[in-house]
């Protein structure tokens, strides 16, 4: 009889024994081959890994794996899933210890506080409406592989918000003293800047995490999006934005990261970067002169209509640009929002088209650079995303109350820092206590 074999995870990405990456890929091109349903895959795979008694099958696995591949754009091949899956499983993990917490503290997420979430991250990424919910169904998944994903990262929030309700109160000098160094930053270099970071915390894994972050700049520069990669591999709270910091003071960075980004120039990605607390990749999109803090801190309300034109991305060539042209024509018709919003009406295809409330905040990386400098009731140049071609339109920009705004958004950031601190050190916490047996 083998012996288990009994893991202490440790946050970011973990060695796996190499029969059990080739195990893992093999459960993934199985699975695609044979075509199997959620059901018949769920009953045929058995058990990866064990957290407190509680079982991630090998099924959770393959779904995870292949929902990963899509989101992401990388290669549907063995070599990505040897790649992906030791990081997949130790996800799950974290996940499956987030769930017990919330339990421990008695937190339930209602179906439609979940529902709400993928509305709100379809609006992010520039997806129309049930994006997410046609994407599992196009990968035959169903959509409790994404729900209960959500569903553990919701609970983890409320979670940290109950265990550390005293990091969450922010007395009004401290956001006035944030609001002052934001001020004495004015007239100084600032970068437009997203991120993927990896934990390294323990000191024998940091040339294993080093590897795999050469192995995402690799992807980066064979042109993989950064927001995919980012959602993907990076375990810092931006990883929901795709990576997005924002503009950043280089003041503000770390010694190392200021000296690194120094030689980068706009648009190209930082190599891996050791910083104190794991490896990091930055994307430099952006520079410019900081306006303090009333300047691009501020983060306005706009209404945005978006046309999708759905294109299979592994069809044929002639049909990917044929439905590239009927999006250009569309542009040049596109003259306003009403008839942007009518076209799914005139033109066959299954196109749709959504009028959006959102913050830029809210926006991905993406998208916030398509309009960025685009007049109202214009149309965006044709975007690229999985599974469709996408124009966008500012309707509205909605003036708020800058200052209020600001104040809002300083705390927020403040509470969200201190948050993190304590979740990375809590979830190593969860860890080293659990018993957790990979087979």
């Amino acid at each position: 009889m083998r012996l288990p074999q009994i893991m202490i995870a440790s946050a970011g990405l973990r060695s796996a024994p190499f029969f059990l990456v080739a195990r893992f890929a093999a459960v993934l091109m199985l699975a695609v081959a044979a075509g199997l349903s959620a059901p018949a895959q769920a009953q045929r795979m058995g058990i990866v890994a064990t957290v407190n008694n509680a079982p991630i099958s090998e099924y959770d696995l393959h779904a995870r794996l292949k929902l990963v591949i899509a989101m992401s754009g990388l290669p549907a091949t063995r070599e990505t899933a040897q790649q992906l899956a030791p990081k997949i499983v130790d996800t799950l993990i974290d996940e499956e210890l987030k769930r017990q917490e919330a339990k421990t503290l008695g937190i339930e997420i209602a179906d439609k506080a979940v529902e709400t979430a993928v509305q709100r991250f379809e609006k992010a990424r520039g997806m129309p409406a049930n994006g997410m919910l046609n994407l599992l169904e196009s990968l035959s998944l169903s959509k409790d592989v994404l729900y209960q994903q959500i569903r553990a990262d919701l609970a983890w929030n409320d979670a940290l918000r109950l265990r550390f309700r005293a990091l969450t109160q922010i007395p009004d000098e401290e956001v006035d003293e944030e609001i002052a160094r934001l001020e004495a930053e004015k007239g100084k270099p600032v970068a437009l800047l997203s991120e993927i970071f990896l934990p390294v915390d323990e000191q024998p894994k940091n040339e294993e995490v080093r590897a795999v972050a050469e192995r995402i700049l690799g992807e980066l520069k064979g042109g993989t999006p950064f927001q995919a990669m980012a959602t993907t591999f990076s375990q810092s709270p931006t990883a929901a934005v795709g990576g997005d910091l924002g503009w950043v003071s280089l003041n503000s960075l770390a010694p190392e990261v200021s000296r690194d980004l120094s030689s980068v120039k706009t648009g190209d990605f930082s190599p891996p970067i050791r910083t104190a607390a794991g490896w990091a990749i930055y994307w430099l999109r952006d520079q410019r002169v900081s306006q303090g803090a009333a300047g691009p801190t501020v983060d306005p309300s706009i209404v945005l209509q978006q046309l999708m034109i759905p294109v299979s991305d592994t069809g044929p060539a002639s049909e990917l640009e044929g439905k590239r042209d009927l999006a250009k024509r569309l542009r040049l018709r596109a003259d306003n929002c009403a008839t942007m919003a009518a076209t799914p009406k005139t033109v066959a295809g299954g196109l749709t088209s959504d009028t959006l409330r959102l913050r830029t905040s809210q926006l991905s990386p993406l998208v916030r650079d398509a309009i960025k400098d685009l007049p109202d009731g214009k149309p965006s140049e044709v975007i690229k995303v999985p599974g469709a071609f996408m124009l966008f339109m500012v309707c509205e920009r909605v003036s708020e109350n800058a200052q209020a705004q600001l104040r809002a958004q300083v705390r927020n950031r403040l509470v969200n820092d201190r948050l993190d601190l304590a979740a990375r050190q809590f979830l190593r916490d969860l860890r080293r206590n659990a018993f957790i047996e990979r087979r």
